[in-house]
């Protein structure tokens, strides 16, 4: 719930109601119990093994209405998805690809240990460039996978097809402020690129126009 409500608040809306609903019906149908976790620490233990043996039929008829709200889940889901294009992830069309330095000894069989880190060096350089170079930049933060910065003008960074193409794996914007969700290794990210707003770019850093065939 908390991916997609980043990745499309209207769905998020459509599965706050269509929850709600299913809630109610569950209700309507003596469905009672704390269902909020998952099968093995909530479901089995608190719910469906106590009752079984005098409310078996309720359970059953738990499962059955999980069973409709999931087809109906799948259909409204599809059906909006696809009427109104949304970008959710694998539906993307960007054929853009750039290739680091790390990319291009990879391809001849020249990479070793310290390329990995090279490679996190150039993607944060990327990045850099991508966000409108380190004047654009007011601050930088991190959580768990997400790049969060503050910026100046939001018109002054490239396009979230950029970033994904420099391994970011999504893009949010709102307001001055942009979240690049890279993953686990965000703190070796924020790093480097702190590192190289510290530091002038060279001209020994790829730039993000630059590709190897």
């Amino acid at each position: 719930e908390f991916t997609f409500l980043f990745i499309s608040p209207l769905l998020f809306a459509v599965h706050a109601v269509l929850a709600a609903t299913m809630a109610t019906v569950m209700y309507v149908f003596g469905v009672v119990g704390n269902m909020g976790g998952g099968l093995l620490d909530q479901f089995l233990p608190q719910n469906w093994i106590p009752m079984f043996h005098n409310h078996a039929s309720t359970m059953f008829i738990q499962i059955g209405i999980g069973i409709c709200f999931t087809g109906i889940y799948f259909v409204v889901f599809k059906t909006l998805i696809e009427r109104l294009n949304l970008k959710t992830p694998g539906r993307e069309e960007s054929e853009i690809k750039l290739y680091s330095k790390a990319d291009y000894q990879a391809a001849r069989g020249q990479t070793t240990a310290p390329a990995a880190a090279s490679q996190q060096v150039g993607q944060a350089a990327g990045f850099l460039q991508a966000l409108g170079g380190a004047g654009n930049i007011e601050s930088v933060n991190n959580c768990a996978t997400r790049l969060r910065i503050t910026l100046v003008d939001m018109a002054q960074t490239q396009s979230d097809d950029v970033f994904k193409a420099l391994g970011a794996h999504g893009v949010v914007r709102r307001g001055n402020g942009i979240q690049v969700i890279v993953g686990l290794h965000v703190p070796q990210v924020r790093d480097q690129l702190e590192s190289l707003m510290k530091t002038p770019l060279t001209n020994e850093q790829t730039t993000l126009t630059e590709a190897v065939s």
